[in-house]
């Protein structure tokens, strides 16, 4: 299973997100060997690190932890790969830039037959990886451009009927940076048990949220922490990392964040 995190803050943060750590837990254990990513955004732009190998033995992995990058939103992605080899071109998070800012997209899931629809023919000669994810992504922004959608509340309704069109073909937790918004998925995911795989299930993610009542507050958990939480912030990550203040979303769930504060929800 494909592990996601992603954080939305108030004002610029540092994470301390230790995807050699993250992957050694669910890595090793649930088998995400196969690539990492992760996406510091500023403003119009971003720090972008990517590698198809395991995070868990990964150096560069280790120079980004030693060197993480304040920022109000992140996003992370551990890969397990169920579509395409173990490749740089398939390791997510996929970006392209769009009118002058960088788009970023990582997903969770499997999406068969996407590549047989007619409104997906026409961008599978922009792929550069084999994935169904970088596929979707394409598509999502090609909606986004035929729209000419600027306005947040039209590209927030153009990524929800999106999401609700690939829940239909498999399981489709999305994480999407617009270069300025963050936009979130929720959907179905498997689990490993001791008797192996589940079918997908609910929760794809699940969501943690801190206010100003914990200004100062240290949170800290194997593989993620922050020294002092400055301001409101929302983190979201396929699985709960520690046992307190995370909040299951619905199937179908999709929000809209910017700096710390959900502007939209369905």
């Amino acid at each position: 299973m494909c592990e996601l995190f992603a954080m939305s803050a108030s004002v610029p943060q540092r994470v301390c997100y230790e995807l050699d750590l993250f992957a050694a837990e669910g890595g090793e254990r649930h088998r995400n060997r196969d690539g990492w990513g992760i996406l510091f955004a500023l403003d119009r732009d971003a720090y972008l690190f990517r590698e198809p190998d395991p995070a868990a033995t990964s150096e560069l992995t280790k120079m980004v932890v030693r060197n993480e990058r304040p920022c109000k939103q992140l996003m992370a992605h551990v890969r397990r790969a169920t579509a395409g080899k173990p490749e740089l071109a398939n390791t997510h998070p996929f970006d392209r830039v769009e009118h002058g800012r960088r788009h970023a997209f990582a997903h969770n899931g499997g999406l068969p037959g996407l590549e047989d629809r007619d409104d997906t023919q026409v961008l599978i000669a922009e792929k550069i990886g084999d994935t169904d994810s970088e596929l979707a992504f394409l598509l999502l922004l090609d909606r986004l451009r035929r729209a000419e959608a600027v306005e947040p509340a039209a590209r927030f309704d153009i990524f929800t009927r999106f999401a609700a069109e690939m829940r239909e073909l498999g399981s489709a937790n999305f994480l999407f940076f617009d270069g300025e918004y963050l936009f979130v998925h929720a959907d179905r995911r498997r689990f490993e048990t001791e008797d192996g795989l589940t079918e997908p299930r609910e929760p794809g993610l699940s969501i943690r949220s801190f206010d100003e009542r914990h200004h100062g507050y240290e949170w800290k958990t194997r593989g993620a922490s922050i020294d002092a939480i400055s301001g409101p912030l929302h983190l979201f990550a396929s699985v709960p990392l520690d046992p307190e203040g995370w909040e299951p979303l619905a199937r179908g769930t999709s929000m809209m964040l910017k700096d710390g504060a959900i502007l939209s929800r369905s």
